[in-house]
């Protein structure tokens, strides 16, 4: 008569796998700041497309202003014109979470999608613009390619 099932010895060897596994794998999943930094860095992306959309549809300028802790897009370098956000007609601000940092230079989109320096009129980039997120020992970055402003991670 043929038995099936799992000896004592398989399943002590499954649940000692499955413990192991968690015990690596669990501090990834509830660690807070990679869920923040992840999303703060998705909505950074989001927001520069954004940014450049809105230059091409009101053929316009606009600026991505970046400080340490926030991305703001604006109608000019100083910020005291601010694109208004879809939603609720607010400045468009995405602010970072605690301990969270944004490190690269603010940079501007022309009327074409085109990516520019800030000094002045926008002056076609030398090169690509890079934007770091830092903060939960993974470095994302966004890069805006200097000829066609393809926004990607």
């Amino acid at each position: 008569m043929a038995r099936s099932g799992f000896t004592l010895v398989e399943l002590i060897v499954v649940i000692v796998i499955v413990g192991f596994v968690a015990l690596i794998a669990a501090p990834r999943f509830f660690s807070q700041p990679t869920f923040d930094a992840a999303r703060f860095h998705e909505a950074s992306i989001s927001a520069v497309r954004y940014g450049q959309k809105v230059a091409v549809a009101q053929r316009t300028n606009v600026y991505v202003v970046t400080t340490v802790s926030s991305v703001a897009l604006c109608y000019n370098t100083s910020c005291s014109s601010s694109v208004q956000s879809p939603g609720d007609n607010t400045a468009f601000v995405i602010n970072a979470p605690n301990n969270i940092t944004l490190a690269g230079a603010s940079f501007s989109f022309n009327a074409l999608g085109q990516p520019g320096d800030t000094a002045g009129p926008p002056v076609p980039l030398a090169a690509n613009t890079t934007l770091t997120i830092n903060g939960d020992g993974t470095s994302r970055q966004i890069v805006v390619e200097r000829e066609t402003g393809y926004v990607h991670k």
